[in-house]
């Protein structure tokens, strides 16, 4: 293009040097033409419309056009920059289709790649269930006769260390018949199959009841915290871990509402178990090492770090009245219960969006770290609030401290009323019934009660 004959710079720089015109600017465009890649077809289309204009203007002028050799041309300049432009609209044309279907391609080879990899991480996740099923199912086999009985004797014995020492939480389920109850405990989610080995231990094969639940520490004591039916259950567990493990493990027991087994007065065991790590703490240390050797679960006068503090004043603290010193519990209980049912909602955001884009991911994972600021607004202050009231040595001190805890109380209260971020949760489209505003309504005003 820049070589041609009428759209040379040099050929132009002659005939109006050699003629006197005038030149406005159409020899430097022309030099800009030639410096010009033809590939860039832009750029070319935008030197031509200069060269276009520039000429123009020459051949408007009196000068030009009294001269018939330089007019002549000028003429042909025009017309060889009006076909050039054709040319480098049709290539530019040409080249931008080139570059769409490149781009096509290469979306098409994405999605494609995207698609393969989909596919190979179902085929992967389906190998992998199968692989389960199949260690599952060699796991169960393996556990048959006396291996699978173990489950109820000797293996309860390092579950229940774990959580009395570590603090873990375990999975529960209870089988009863009458008075008559076997407790079997894991880490992971008992499976429906795990019922005929609690009957066959029964020795009965009607009439049985299942009760499902967590075994967890509260407060130094191995808590089980059942769905349902807690009156009384706390001795009848009692004496199936004896017979079962053949070790007396003191457990307490209550729902997950925090409706405590009447039968088993909190206040009143926890006041004993503060007397007796007084007067055994060096025994209870000595008996907790031997336990790491032997697998026992060491004794039950042994003080656990997250226990309410005992009374320095030498006269003993007064005990609360029962409703103040179950309170704490019931709203560490509310507070777990709505954490769980938080994280459960945002498993199902998950596992419902996890075939969308990684960004759209992404931007959910940010909302739902949103959620957390309910369970940081309801914090642990209330039930720290609630203990030193029980602690406190005497009434006047109770007072001062239940004072305070009205008022965090009435914040929070205040704060359930007016949060919409708890309704719009409650009414979520993924199926999870989370239940915060009636669960946190109904906490709250038991607690109101307890402490009026």
């Amino acid at each position: 293009m820049s070589d041609a004959k009428f759209l040379s710079d040099s050929v132009w720089k002659d005939l109006s040097a050699k003629h006197k015109i005038k030149d406005t600017g159409l020899q430097k465009t022309l030099v800009d033409l030639k410096k010009v890649d033809d590939d860039a077809h832009d750029e070319v289309l935008k030197i031509l419309e200069e060269v276009l204009k520039q000429a123009g203007i020459l051949k408007k002028s009196k000068e030009v056009a009294a001269n018939t050799g330089v007019f002549k041309h000028v003429i042909e300049v025009i017309a060889a920059a009006e076909e050039a432009k054709r040319k480098a609209a049709k290539a530019a044309a040409e080249g931008a289709k080139e570059r769409h279907a490149k781009l096509e391609a290469e979306k098409k080879a994405k999605a494609e790649a995207e698609k393969k990899a989909k596919a190979d991480a179902e085929a992967q996740a389906k190998k992998k269930e199968k692989d389960d099923a199949k260690s599952n199912k060699d796991t169960d086999a393996d556990e048959d006769g006396d291996e699978a009985s173990a489950l109820l004797t000797t293996k309860l014995i390092p579950l229940l260390r774990s959580v009395k020492s570590k603090g873990e939480r375990m999975y529960a389920l209870l089988a009863t018949t009458g008075k008559q109850v076997v407790v079997l405990l894991s880490r992971k989610p008992i499976p429906p199959a795990r019922r005929k080995l609690m009957q066959d231990e029964l020795g009965v094969s009607g009439g049985i009841k299942y009760i499902h639940g967590d075994c967890i520490r509260e407060h130094g004591k191995v808590m089980f915290v059942l769905e349902r039916d807690v009156a009384g259950m706390g001795k009848l567990i009692t004496a199936a871990l004896l017979k079962q493990t053949n070790q007396r493990i003191k457990v307490k027991c209550r729902t997950q509402d925090g409706e405590y087994d009447e039968d088993d007065d909190v206040a009143e065991d926890d006041a004993e178990d503060d007397a007796d790590t007084d007067e055994d703490d060096e025994s209870a240390n000595d008996e907790a090492e031997a336990d790491e050797d032997d697998g026992d679960l060491g004794s039950e006068g042994e003080q656990a770090a997250d226990e309410p503090p005992k009374s320095t004043t030498g006269g003993g603290v007064a005990a609360p009245p029962p409703e103040l010193a179950r309170a704490p519990l019931l709203w560490d209980t509310t507070r777990d219960l709505m954490q769980k049912n938080i994280e459960a909602l945002k498993a199902a955001v998950q596992a419902q969006l996890a075939e969308e884009g990684a960004d759209v991911v992404k931007q959910i994972n940010d909302q739902m770290k949103q959620l957390d600021r309910i369970v940081g607004r309801l914090d642990t202050r209330l039930s720290e609030s609630l203990l030193k009231a029980g602690a406190a040595p005497d009434p006047g001190e109770r007072r001062a401290e239940l004072g305070i805890t009205r008022a965090i109380l009435a914040d929070y209260i205040r704060y359930v009323a007016s949060e919409p971020l708890i309704a719009h949760l409650d009414a979520n489209p993924f199926g999870v019934k989370t239940e915060l505003k009636a669960m946190l309504t109904a906490s709250l005003t038991k607690l109101a009660r307890a402490i009026s």
